[in-house]
């Protein structure tokens, strides 16, 4: 039977150069969203969408986190990733990427990929390849779900 397990480590800069972790979202829902280039319409497109729902999922204690090879100095100047509301990261030697099987090594890119990691570091869910996930009731619905599950776990003695 399938079991959330712990997230991969995740070290990657901000804009301004500092280091993210999932440890500094520690008691938040993840939702870690490896996205190809804010030249990428597709990527963009579901950026955009989660930014108009952003209210949905910060109020069930979800951050919103985009991850590109974009450098820290692109994601300061990008006046898209800006507009977006959503922290942008940046992967320069997709090592997280690879970390996070949202890299092909074989054509040496990045993968479209949306993950779900809780407020406890499990990823509860993942969707890697093809275009970027747009079914964002379903991943609304499945944060709730999550959300509620850890709740009842955190009543049991």
């Amino acid at each position: 039977m399938w079991q959330p397990y712990d997230a991969i480590k995740l070290e990657a800069l901000d804009s301004q150069r500092k280091t993210v972790t999932l440890d500094d979202f520690r008691g938040k829902n993840v939702v870690l969203i490896f996205y190809l280039d804010e030249e990428c319409v597709h990527c963009v497109e579901q950026l955009i969408a989660i930014k108009n729902r952003i209210n949905d999922f910060l109020g069930s204690r979800t951050e919103i986190v985009a991850i590109s090879s974009a450098t820290p100095k692109k994601l300061v100047s990008s006046e898209k990733m800006a507009s977006l509301s959503i922290r942008p990261i940046s992967d320069l030697d997709h090592a997280n990427a690879k970390r996070f099987h949202s890299y092909d090594e074989f054509e040496e890119m990045e993968l479209h990929s949306t993950i779900l990691i809780d407020g406890r570091g499990k990823v509860r869910w993942t969707r890697t390849g093809g275009d970027p996930f747009m079914d964002l009731r379903f991943l609304v619905s499945e944060i709730k779900r999550v959300s509620d599950v850890d709740s009842i776990a955190d009543k049991d003695p």
